[in-house]
């Protein structure tokens, strides 16, 4: 795995992504400019005075060097593949009405995204990494090609790379969504409208819709059961991560014994 030297790309090109997007894998394989609308829906900044404020931090806080320890931490202990990493500055808030966001991520197969800014805690960058490396480890057992990947595939993703997230970071580090609703709500909003479609693909518009929670759906649904699910699984043993990747996502399913 490599951090990518995108604090160099940032020099030259903060204000044309584009140009430093085609240096990626996805970029140089795919259409560039549908990458970066595709990574902006994610997080990632648009040129602005408030991304080059945000670059200069990164840089004076030495985040390109803080994420290659945390990289060679992780990989070494989940024997993990070697992918890219490429670090940029987060979005700002878009609106008045809307909270600034602080860090985010997008993970394909073969490289990771990282949109970040100023954290007094430097733990939430560790937290961040674990949770879109542990995708990549995921997916690297798993042998699936994208369009298989099914909405009990994506659920189980999210919720376990935040078991993870709580295993190597500590509870107070997990996301808000793992937070979000009681398990009874969770168990009725998942034999409801989870466990009806669990084999639907990313092909179908439902997919990301029970995923995020969006058309009327409970905020974050997809997220936060899978993170319930994964917490059923999980039967208060501490140490579940590396026993977890290699399983598959019917492991989890809920025993319907009895």
């Amino acid at each position: 795995m490599t951090i990518a030297p995108t604090d160099e790309w940032l020099e030259d090109s903060l204000d044309h992504p584009l140009n430093y997007l085609k240096k990626t894998k996805q970029g140089n394989s795919d259409d560039s400019e549908s990458l970066y609308r595709y990574l902006m829906k994610h997080g990632m900044y648009r040129p602005s005075a408030g991304a080059k404020m945000i670059y200069k931090a990164m840089k004076k806080n030495k985040l390109w060097d803080l994420f290659v320890k945390i990289e060679k931490v992780y990989k070494k202990r989940w024997d993990g593949p070697d992918v890219p990493v490429y670090l940029l500055p987060v979005q700002e808030k878009r609106g008045l009405f809307q909270s600034s966001m602080k860090k985010s991520g997008v993970c394909f197969k073969d490289e990771i995204y990282l949109f970040v800014t100023e954290q007094e805690d430097l733990k939430e960058y560790e937290a961040l990494f674990v949770h879109e490396y542990h995708h990549c480890v995921r997916m690297d057992r798993m042998k699936k090609k994208d369009e298989e990947y099914t909405l009990l595939d994506s659920i189980m993703f999210e919720g376990l790379a935040e078991q993870a997230v709580r295993e190597y970071c500590g509870y107070e580090y997990v996301a808000s969504w793992t937070k979000a609703y009681d398990d009874k709500e969770l168990s009725n909003y998942y034999e409801k409208w989870i466990e009806p479609n669990l084999e639907i693909t990313r092909s179908n518009p439902l997919h990301d819709q029970l995923l995020l929670g969006q058309k009327g759906y409970p905020k974050m649904l997809g997220y936060a059961a899978g993170y319930y699910l994964a917490e059923k699984a999980r039967k208060n043993n501490k140490s579940v991560t590396k026993l977890f990747f290699g399983k598959p996502s019917s492991y989890f399913l809920p025993d319907k014994k009895g």
